[in-house]
């Protein structure tokens, strides 16, 4: 019987492209003809081919994070309006950065299969490709304000026009009422610079900003007026474009969150604090300048689950499906336990799916992002 090791390239390819994607690393770790054969850009079609095949059977990705923890979960809905419930799994713990207990990761963003992880102590920040196992540790020294314990908001986005792309970090905070600080952080001068910015609007610590075709949006308030609108930071030009509309007026107390179809459109989920009633968006339209929007589904959540979401709650998109997964804790607001899937489609259809148990002491509310895994290469230092 031929070894695996002497079997022909073709064959080999073909075996290990239909390993999971999150057992790469493993494979590369076996030899080092399989290492490099895996960074090979015909084996990573290949294997990109064999992912896409399982997507049409309505299986899809994600990353979550759950008590300072990354997952990777497995999603099927091809049960929605059958005769039998949908399945939402964890695969597993995704392996953490230095493949250790030592890092502690509070909240992450998501950039075209780049993770920008933040770490719970705030010691450093981390760019990581799951798929590859490739990582960039940076330092997150400021020369413009004494940074320990604040809570700043991060973006993953990139500069366009590039024979290849310049990945950038921006992270701001508000001080105190008149003070901010606003910094962006660039791969190729490994360094960090202060942006001249003199916000007039608000972000909330627990609004994830949401990367989309290099860019990165918040929902935002305007600081004196209290209208609240899409915030958009333009990674290529490096400052914030003007603000842009959203297709509802919302109130302080209402859910807002945005989210992404197939890392081409914007969607935004809106849940009135008074009725519950649950509304969903897809952009038609999408550039840092203009927005248009089209309504996906519209839910009476009342007599479904009878509470209102968590504004800093995430939700993922099935257009064929015309379902919306959103991750919450469970519905008891007071005292939750359990973090929680609930999966909302047409007709009134609605399920829970437990996810896990909810770990005191840690950052609560669980935060998914869809993930297709990549081959991108994340810029190194010099």
């Amino acid at each position: 019987m031929a070894k695996m090791t002497n079997l022909p390239r073709v064959l080999l390819e073909d075996i290990l492209s239909r390993v999971p994607m999150t057992s790469m690393r493993a494979v590369r770790c076996t030899c080092k003809k399989w290492n490099t054969l895996s960074k090979n850009d015909n084996f990573t079609k290949l294997q990109f081919t064999q992912a896409a095949a399982g997507a049409r059977e309505c299986e899809f990705l994600a990353i979550v994070t759950m008590n300072c923890s990354l997952y990777l979960m497995n999603i099927n809905l091809h049960g929605v309006y059958n005769d039998y419930d949908p399945s939402i799994r964890l695969t597993g713990t995704v392996i953490t950065l230095d493949d250790s207990d030592r890092v502690v990761i509070s909240r992450i963003c998501h950039c075209e299969g780049l993770l920008l992880c933040t770490t719970e102590a705030y010691t450093s920040l981390a760019v990581w490709n799951p798929y590859s196992g490739q990582t960039r540790w940076i330092g997150v020294e400021s020369t413009s304000v004494h940074h320990i314990k604040l809570w700043y908001s991060h973006a993953l986005g990139y500069e366009k026009g590039k024979s290849c792309r310049i990945h950038k970090i921006l992270r701001f905070a508000r001080l105190d009422s008149e003070r901010s600080v606003h910094e962006i952080y660039d791969f190729n001068s490994d360094s960090w610079r202060v942006l001249d910015v003199t916000p007039d609007w608000d972000v909330k610590y627990e609004s994830h900003g949401l990367s989309l075709k290099g860019n990165t949006y918040w929902y935002a308030t305007d600081k004196r007026l209290g209208d609240r609108f899409l915030l958009c930071f333009d990674f290529t030009r490096e400052r914030f474009v003007p603000r842009l509309s959203l297709p509802f007026r919302s109130s302080s107390d209402d859910v807002v969150t945005l989210s992404s179809v197939r890392e081409e459109q914007l969607a935004v989920l809106y849940q009135n604090c008074h009725t519950f009633e649950m509304v969903v968006w897809v952009t038609t339209k999408i550039d840092p300048n203009a927005l248009s929007w089209s309504l996906f589904l519209v839910v009476d959540m009342r007599p479904l689950s009878g509470f209102r979401f968590y504004t800093g709650g995430s939700f993922l998109i099935d257009e064929e499906k015309t379902v919306v997964v959103v991750f919450d804790e469970d519905k008891n607001v007071n005292k939750p336990t359990r973090n929680t899937a609930y999966i909302i489609g047409e007709n009134d259809y609605y399920r829970e799916v437990d996810i896990g148990k909810i770990t005191t002491g840690k950052e609560g509310f669980p935060h998914a992002c869809s993930y297709v895994p990549s081959s991108v290469q994340i810029n190194q230092p010099a």
